[in-house]
C-alpha cells in the first residue's frame, strides 16, 4: 500500500500524483491542510512538508526523489527515456527547474513579500531566458525527450502552470507558443484530471 501525504495545489505534490496516475498505481491520498498539518506528517517528515510517501514502513520525501522511487518500483510504463545519457539529462532538467525556474517563478508570482527587490526586478528577464530554454527544446517535439512524456516534463510543467496563472499575467508568455502547447497537452491528459480531482 502506498500512502501519500499531499496538498492538492502544491506543485511538488502534483508531480507525485501525476506520476502515480500516469502509471495507473493505486494509492491512498491524505489531503493535508498546510495550516493544520497532521501529526503523522509532522512526525515523519523532518520539515513537515508535502509530499511525503509511505510505502509499508518506508518513508520517502522530496518530490523528485519520490517520483524516481516510484519509477524504480513500478518501471512499466516507463517515465524515463531509454539511454543513460538521456536519463542524466532528465535529472539535469529537474535540477534546472528546482534551482532556477521555480525560484524565478516565485520571484515574479510573490514579489517583495517573499523575495528581495533585486530578484523581483530581475525576474522578468530571467523568466524570458527560462522560457527560451524550454521553447528551443520543445520546438520540434511534443515533449522534452520526443513523443514520450517523461519525469522531466512532469517535474517542470506545474511551475509553468503556476506562471500562467500568476497575477498580473506574464505577457511575454504569448511569445512562447511551443511552451503553451506543451502545457496544454499535459493538462489535458486524463492523469492530470485525476491529479487535480477534489476529494
Amino acid at each position: 500500500m502506498l500512502v501519500l501525504h499531499s496538498y492538492r495545489r502544491c506543485p511538488f505534490a502534483i508531480r507525485v500524483r501525476m506520476t502515480l496516475h500516469e502509471k495507473g498505481i493505486d494509492f491512498h491520498n491524505i489531503e493535508e491542510s498546510l495550516k493544520d498539518k497532521s501529526p503523522e506528517l509532522i512526525a515523519k517528515h523532518p520539515e513537515a512538508k508535502v509530499p511525503l510517501l509511505i510505502h509499508d514502513d518506508r518513508i520517502i520525501y522530496e518530490s523528485d526523489i519520490i517520483t524516481q522511487y516510484i519509477e524504480d518500483l513500478f518501471p512499466t510504463p516507463t517515465l524515463l527515456p531509454a539511454t543513460p545519457y538521456e536519463r542524466a539529462q532528465t535529472r539535469l532538467w529537474t535540477h534546472w527547474c528546482n534551482q532556477q525556474f521555480k525560484p524565478h517563478v516565485d520571484h515574479y508570482k510573490y514579489g517583495a513579500h517573499r523575495s528581495s527587490s533585486k530578484d523581483v526586478q530581475q525576474a522578468p528577464a530571467r523568466l524570458r531566458a527560462d522560457l527560451t530554454k524550454l521553447e528551443i527544446a520543445l520546438a520540434d517535439q511534443p515533449f522534452l525527450f520526443g513523443p514520450q512524456l517523461t519525469l522531466a516534463d512532469i517535474h517542470i510543467f506545474p511551475f509553468l502552470r503556476q506562471l500562467v496563472k500568476a497575477t498580473p499575467y506574464f505577457a511575454p508568455l504569448d511569445d512562447f507558443q511551443a511552451c503553451q502547447k506543451w502545457l496544454e497537452s499535459i493538462i489535458s491528459r486524463p492523469s492530470f484530471k485525476k491529479t487535480m480531482q477534489k476529494q
